[in-house]
This record gives C-alpha cells, structure tokens and sequence, in this order.
C-alpha cells in the first residue's frame, strides 16, 4: 500500500477537507471522485507550487485552491485535515496553532513517535486508526486522530495502534529494524528501539 491509498483509506465522511500541502492536488482530487469528501480545500504556502494543483483540480466547483501558511487563510468549515510528507515539527505547529477540532489524517516524514505522542497527551486527540505504507524502499506511517481521549501505551507511541495485531507490512519493519538495531550499541535508545521490535514481532508469533 502506497502513502496516498493509505492516507485515502483513512478520509471518510468529509463534508469539507482542508488538503495543507497539497503538492499535485492528488489527495483532495482522489477524496473528491471517491465521494470520500464533498468539497476539499487544497492548499500550499507558496503559490508557485499551488499551480500544480490548480491544473488537477481546474473545472471543478467542489474544490477551491489557496495559499495559505498552514490553515492559516483557510475558511474554517473544514471537519477533516490532511498533512501529508511534512516533518513531525512543522506538522505539530500547524495543528497547534489552528486550534481546529476536526478530524486529522496525518503522514509525517519523521517522527512518527512524537506525532502520537503529542496529539494524544498535550492536544486532546485520541489515535483511532492507522496504516503503513511502503512506498520506494521506506516505511510511512498513516493515522487518523478524532478528538477525544485515548492514551497509548509505550509500544503503541513507537509504532502505532496496531502492535497487538501487527500486519505483514509492520512485522517486515520490525524485522528490518531488529537486524539494524542488534548490530549497534547497546545505548538506552537502540536498546528502546529493539525490544520494542522484538516485543512487536513476538505479537506476530503468539497471534499465530
């Protein structure tokens, strides 16, 4: 599964979505014609850019393209964000800063951690689904947050909602990691990090 089937999967019932760096305009236009959005702002904060959307989405009068820092000069009837190929960083800051309450899909580029971490802990959302992708020899994390409470355990920070039941895709990441990680220092952090894959994979084992 690529990162824009995983990130379509997870837009559902929008009656209006906000598309915040929307490069080509390819996930507001998919959630348009799959009926996944009614209406969809796609946006990007240089309008250079914001032209390869407009020639996606030109002729269409259920989305409207604007620049915009963020959802700064967005119009605020959006229920449902999507960030996607951001730094876990500029993603928080966006999402702070707009105090929105609508649901949000997210792919951030790095970590994925503190992305679940600080929107289930510090922001009032709860982590209600989640996929991975691959896509050109990486892994990319895809979740879906509502608001609402919802703790995760440490495992679940690390590596997503789906530790318990780990998938195909999950389970060859966690043995990518365990074979790097056993092969460095056995420091706090890749000690962290590979008992968690392990634990992940021993998942795998008991679920059969």
């Amino acid at each position: 599964m690529k990162r824009l089937e995983a990130a379509l999967e997870l837009i559902r019932g929008a009656n209006v979505l906000a598309d915040i760096g929307c490069d080509h305009g390819l996930l507001p236009l998919a959630a348009l014609e799959s009926g996944r959005a009614k209406k969809a702002y796609a946006c990007d904060i240089s309008a250079k850019s914001l032209e390869k959307a407009q020639t996606a989405l030109s002729g269409r009068d259920d989305a409207v393209c604007i620049v915009s820092d963020g959802l700064d000069a967005v119009p605020r009837d959006f229920d449902t964000v999507t960030i996607c190929g951001m730094g876990a960083q500029t993603m928080l800051g966006i999402i702070s800063r707009s105090g929105t309450n609508a649901a949000l899909v997210l792919q951030p580029q790095t970590q994925a951690h503190e992305v679940r971490k600080t929107l289930t802990e510090k922001l009032g959302y709860k982590l209600t689904e989640e996929k991975l992708a691959f896509e050109r020899g990486r892994y990319y994390p895809v979740m879906r947050f509502e608001k609402g409470e919802g703790r995760l355990s440490e495992l679940e920070t690390m590596f997503g909602i789906n530790v318990s039941h780990p998938d195909a895709v999950l389970v060859k990441m966690c043995e990518k990691l365990k074979n790097v990680y056993e092969r460095l220092p056995a420091d706090g952090k890749n000690s962290r990090i590979l008992a968690a894959a392990v634990q992940v994979l021993n998942n795998k084992k008991i679920d059969g």
